[in-house]
Parts: structure tokens; sequence; C-alpha cells
């Protein structure tokens, strides 16, 4: 379904919304709906779940755009030709609470947890056909405002919990800033809430849709940024030994049209081409822009294109490098483009393969490294040993725990390019500045525009939108900006 609201625009992005956007290429009807007012909607079972489904279609626009906030700004990608603006803010780091990008990643994630509490406000009095079908409806609901406050909290740091439906201007200017801890809490006991009602996994039309399995992976990932180490391990472990879900034997089948919600997906953001607006911009974002028609058939951007660095990395033998990475031209403009995300389509924005929010080679990664930081070094290579398998690489054995822990961040960079964990990896190993400081110094030659990157400690989180600060004083900006 098509997407229609009546909103009134507010602080935070709340909106008073009707959500009749669309959803999953598994769960998504293409009919146009009409507008319907706000105080008769909410009324039965089917007006929660078009608001529900409404509320995954969000996901789209948000991760069409997500590579800027946690692959940018690392040594994994590059934006060619870019200025000081747009892309180029976040590949040089020195985007300012004014930049025009930098508000997408505060308004839709709150667009989205305002979705979230209008249907946790209103399910309560809805009859159901069954108990156990509003409980899956409240635990879906309660996953997508979690996704959201961790990537919220991971941007922006301490930001404004709303946790009910905003109903009139005043309300939304009692709001200021919470806590990154109260942020957290909040997003451990949402997932807590849901893995308890979300069912193991879904068929047909509703395959997409948020599992016991999803919650369990996102808090696993919440509690090791949060650096809780044992809580971690027991979470992910839930995950591991579940039986649930693989590493696919060969690498190539992950990614690609054809082969979304394969059994090392765990949770994405579904995309459908078409014609209606649902498909993604992946491709011609991530294509080389001169490539033409050798790669894809419309004009590429050359937003996210991998690294000189990224594409050493890969150990000799390493057979993920050329099945992830391509090359097209010749130095000094050599340009590696995703082939997770790129193929060949015929029009702009109309992509049909998945973002994989969640899979499977992550989670078992952050396992290892939970495990290694809890002192168990041997079974966290038993984990690494996994992902290196596949790859066509040698097993590591009797390393140290230290050893280990940059075996396991060499595997989570290689294995995860272009999927947006890069960033907020280095990150949580207090590895950001310093590696963007060599990266600035390395390739200053190759990339002379390498000489306005400004790694600094600040830049571990994004201003905030020069709009918010401006309409409440109260939202007191980021240090640095």
């Amino acid at each position: 379904m098509k997407a229609h609201t009546n909103s009134i625009r507010l602080f935070l992005a709340a909106s008073l919304t009707l959500l009749a956007s669309s959803c999953g290429k598994n769960f998504v009807d293409l009919v146009p709906q009409d507008v319907i007012p706000v105080g008769g909607f909410y009324k039965t079972e089917a007006d929660i779940k078009s608001a529900l489904t409404g509320t995954y279609g969000n996901l789209r626009g948000i991760y069409n755009s997500y590579y800027q906030y946690t692959e940018l700004p690392s040594d994994n990608t590059r934006s060619f030709g870019e200025s000081e603006v747009g892309t180029g803010e976040f590949d040089k780091l020195t985007w300012q609470s004014s930049s025009t990008n930098l508000p997408n990643g505060w308004n839709d994630a709150y667009r989205t947890i305002s979705n979230c509490n209008v249907i946790l406000d209103k399910i309560t009095n809805v009859p159901f056909s069954s108990d156990a079908t509003k409980n899956q409806y409240i635990g879906e609901t309660k996953f997508l405002r979690a996704l959201m406050y961790f990537n919220l909290v991971r941007y922006f740091g301490d930001v404004p919990l709303v946790l009910k439906e905003i109903t009139t201007e005043s309300d939304a200017y009692t709001y200021t800033r919470s806590p990154v801890a109260d942020v957290y809490a909040q997003i451990e006991k949402d997932l807590q809430d849901a893995e308890k009602v979300l069912p193991a996994k879904y068929t047909g039309v509703n395959i997409g849709r948020a599992t016991i399995g999803a919650a369990k992976s996102l808090l696993g990932k919440v509690l090791i940024q949060e650096k809780k180490w044992p809580e971690a391990e027991a979470k992910l472990a839930e995950v591991v030994n579940s039986g649930t879900y693989r590493i696919l034997p060969n690498v190539s089948d992950v990614f690609g049209v054809g082969r979304d919600n394969n059994d090392e997906i765990i949770f994405a953001a579904q995309y459908v081409s078409g014609g209606f607006g649902e498909g993604n911009s992946f491709a011609h974002n991530f294509a080389p822009q001169p490539s033409g028609t050798t790669i894809i058939s419309v004009t590429g951007n050359s937003f996210n294109i991998g690294t000189q660095d990224l594409y050493d990395a890969f150990e000799k033998g390493d057979v993920r490098r050329d099945a992830f990475i391509g090359v097209f031209g010749t130095s000094p403009n050599i340009y590696y483009w995703s082939k997770k995300f790129v193929y060949n389509i015929t029009q702009q924005n109309e992509g049909d393969n998945d973002w994989p929010i969640l899979r499977y080679a992550d989670i078992v990664l952050l396992y290892a490294e939970a495990l290694n930081n809890n002192g168990k070094t041997s079974p966290a290579l038993t984990q690494v040993n996994t992902i290196r398998q596949r790859a066509g690489l040698a097993p590591k054995t009797g390393l140290s725990a230290a050893d280990t822990q940059l075996a396991i961040e060499q595997e989570r960079r290689v294995e995860l390019c272009y999927e947006g964990h890069r960033w907020h990896d280095l990150i949580r190993w207090g590895k950001d500045v310093s590696t963007m400081t060599t990266f600035k110094a390395k390739y200053l030659t190759l990339d002379p525009a390498n000489a306005n990157m400004s790694p600094a400690p600040e830049r571990k989180l994004y201003a905030i939108p020069l709009r918010e600060t401006t309409l409440n004083p109260k939202i007191i900006q980021n240090p640095g900006y």
C-alpha cells in the first residue's frame, strides 16, 4: 500500500499520522489507499496491521541513506568527485549542524518512532481475534522503536526519549535530551519485551517482519555496543545455538536479486522494484559515475565507493574480495564498487535487492567479540574460523586475547564491508580517530581531497540538526559544533 498521511509537523518530526505506507516486498499491497482521518482509524485489527506495515515501510527511506552515517566516515568507503557538502561531508568528517543531509538521520527516525508510539497507544483498546496476534504486533512495534533509538543514540548520543503519542505542540516542547544510559535502557526493555511475543519465523506474505531472532540479535548487538560483555555473550549465544540461521556455504549466495531473506538474513529492509517508489537507490548511488552501461544502465553517482585500503585489507586467497568488490577504471581513478548492492538497473531508485540490517555473520563475529572479552579466547576463535572457512582461509589458532581481538576486527571489516558496521565498530574499539588520521596521511597523494578530512574525538557523534536546536533551545548542541 502506498503512503498517505494526514499530519502536523512538530518538534522531533513527530506527526499525527495515519500510516498506510508500504513495507516489504513479501507483505506489500501496492493498491493506493484513500486518506482516512486519524480520529476514524485505529478501530480494528486490520487498522493496526496497516499502520504497522506502514511503519516497516519507513525503513526503505532510512536504509537508502544509512551508508552515509555508518560507512562513509570510515576507511572503508569514499565519495568520488565530492564537494564539502552532501556525501562529501560524511566522507571527510566535516559535517556541521547546518549540513543539509544530516537532519534525515534525525527526522526519519523520529517519524518512525512517532508511528510506533501511536500504535502502542491505540492498540490497547482495539479488539483482536487473539491475544497472541495483538501481542505479536506490540512486539514488532517495540522492535522497530528500539531499532530507531539504537540508530539515534549512536548518531547523536543523548537524544529526546519519546515514548507516547505527541498530540500538541506544547507537549512536544517539553522534551529535552535524555542521557545515553536512559536511551539504552529503553532500547533493552523494548527488545526484551519483543522477544517474549515474536514468532520464530513467518511464512508467505509475512516473511520480512521482525522475529524473535531479530529481537535477540539486535539486543545482543546493542549490548556489545554498550560493552556489556557477559550479557551480550548470553544473548548472542541464544541466537547462535538456536539453529535458525546459518552461514551459507557460498558467499556469492548471500547478496543480490533473488537471494533476499535467505538463511543468513535475520532482518532486512525490504525493497521491491516496479515503479511504485518502493525500490532502493543502492545501485545508482554506489556504482561508479563513469561506468555507463558497463555496470548499470543508468548513471552511477560514486557516493559509496570502496577505498584502496579496504581492497588491500583482504588476505591473499580470500574469495570475498572478488565476490564483494568490483574494480572499474585505471589508476589514479580506480573505483572499487560494491557487488553486494550493485547490479544492472534500468531506472534510478528501482533496485529490488534488500538491505541486511541484521545478518548472521555479523552476529557470529559479535559473539566472538563477547567471548573474547569474557576471557574465552579459544571459543572466540572457533566463531572467527566459521567465517574464515567460508572465505577459503586457514583457521586462526593459538592466538592471545589481544591478537584474537585484532582477528575479529579484521574479519568484521572485510566480511561486513559496505553494510554499515565499520564506523561504529571503530568507535566501539576506540580506534576511530587513530584509524582515520592514519588513513588521511597514507592516501593524501592518491586523494588530495583527504587534506580536508577532519578526524577528531567529537566526530564520534553527529551534530544535532540546527533546526532542532533553533526550535527548542532546551536541546543543547553536542560538543565541537
